[in-house]
């Protein structure tokens, strides 16, 4: 019996897509099996209560294992009890500390040498003081695997058939070259429909100035002027007179949303818009995110019901492109009126991790190579080089994977507020750029 695997990056658009099965005539033929992880499908309430998707998962494996031995207890090193100097158990210390217990890290530790049996060439060991805007003492080291199609190829090889669908997999030719190279493009064959929602239902504007005519440069040389800040929060005055029920505004990043908002908080701005919608901002834990996404929802519907404060007619959602909501959350209807990108959301040039790829990916070399006069140093290899610098060097197919990670980030948030062919909304992308062809 032939077997269909269905996989998605969300599990939100795996239950979509069983409800949608559910649907058709093959509801009752077929026998379907919905796998996910622990956080998401885990029914024990006490280990729900833990949050974190480690700690979940780790004590799901304690259960397990005392299930199958009850004379036996696999217990996290970090997670045992603290006794503080009164001899009174301390468990939150305990808690704070789940993730770095002994199961994750034999785990990890068993995952980082299984990685040294690839090829020097297929990817790379990184070694950071800090994650991108963590904390000094999240240091780390992992594997980054920068041949994507030997992992892929373990899918390709077994399976009789493989469907990629999705709405940012052009340019289909960069998708190939990265997924399974092997192939020809003959052996490809690329399917594209038009789009089920009909024009008249979205308007896609490219803001190019403010009201005060102000050209829009969100640029990361320009965009921490206050004067860009400050008119943005004109435009957005504007902007929640009009639109009715939600708006959802995307930034490039949580500092720059923080430093936006704080300024709009002491210029008065927040104020203003306050009076015309409820605001709301994304969380950076993913716990919170659902219940900020019931309060965006609720204020909503209670301005669309009509209770409360007649002057405010919907809420706001200041969210961030790669964050938790850009991806994988449905605003229709009224959750999504108007969408706002605020300029384009690049990915930062002081990610180490993806530097490496676009090397990879662009054939990048120095002028350290094999048969070079130049004497060789040791430490050459650890001599971490200027994110632009790297772009600047990389061949062209480095430098257009950088810049459609950005565009297909853009279409993934905007996207957000088109879910089914009654559904309709605006998309104002703010940037003078987006005026541009290239």
């Amino acid at each position: 019996t032939p077997k269909v695997y269905f996989t998605s990056r969300t599990h939100s658009q795996v239950s979509q897509f069983v409800g949608e099965l559910k649907r058709t005539n093959f509801s009752g033929k077929l026998r379907t099996v919905c796998l996910g992880s622990r956080k998401s499908l885990c029914i024990n309430t006490d280990v729900q209560k833990l949050g974190s998707a480690t700690r979940i998962n780790e004590r799901c494996l304690e259960l397990l294992k005392n299930k199958k031995s009850s004379k036996i207890k696999v217990s996290g090193y970090a997670n045992k009890l603290f006794i503080t100097e009164n001899g009174v158990c301390n468990l939150n210390h305990g808690q704070q500390h789940g993730e770095g217990s002994s199961i994750t890290s034999f785990q990890a530790l068993t995952d980082l040498l299984r990685s040294l049996l690839y090829c020097n060439d297929d990817g790379r060991i990184i070694v950071a003081r800090h994650k991108p805007g963590g904390q000094p003492e999240d240091a780390y080291i992992k594997f980054v695997m920068l041949c994507a199609e030997k992992t892929f190829s373990e899918v390709t090889d077994d399976a009789h058939v493989v469907i990629m669908a999705g709405g940012t997999l052009q340019p289909i030719e960069e998708t190939r070259l990265r997924l399974f190279p092997g192939l020809l493009p003959s052996d490809i064959k690329f399917f594209s429909c038009n789009h089920i929602v009909p024009p008249e239902s979205i308007l896609p504007i490219a803001v190019t100035c403010g009201p005060s005519g102000k050209k829009f440069d969100f640029s990361h040389s320009s965009r921490s002027s206050l004067n860009m800040i400050e008119e943005l929060g004109r435009f957005l005055c504007n902007i929640v007179t009009i639109v009715p029920e939600g708006i959802v505004m995307f930034f490039s990043s949580y500092e720059y949303e923080k430093q936006v908002y704080d300024a709009w908080m002491a210029s008065g701005t927040i104020s203003k818009i306050s009076k015309k919608k409820h605001v709301f901002r994304e969380p950076r834990s993913s716990v919170d995110v659902e219940v900020i996404l019931n309060k965006y929802k609720e204020a909503i519907q209670s301005c669309s019901k009509g209770s409360g404060d007649t002057s405010v007619n919907g809420a706001l959602l200041l969210a961030v492109v790669g964050g938790k909501i850009s991806e994988g959350i449905n605003f229709s209807d009224g959750m999504g009126r108007c969408v706002l990108m605020v300029g384009l959301p690049y990915p930062s040039p002081d990610d180490i991790e993806l530097m490496e790829t676009i090397k990879h990916i662009g054939n990048y070399s120095t002028s350290s190579v094999i048969g070079d006069d130049k004497p060789f140093n040791g430490n050459d290899e650890c001599k971490l080089e200027p994110g632009f610098d790297v772009l600047r060097k990389s061949g062209k197919s480095g430098r257009e994977y950088y810049e459609n990670l950005c565009m297909k980030a853009v279409n993934q948030s905007i996207g957000r507020a088109i879910r089914h062919v009654n559904d309709y909304a605006a998309m104002l992308l703010v940037d003078s750029r987006y005026a541009h062809t290239s």
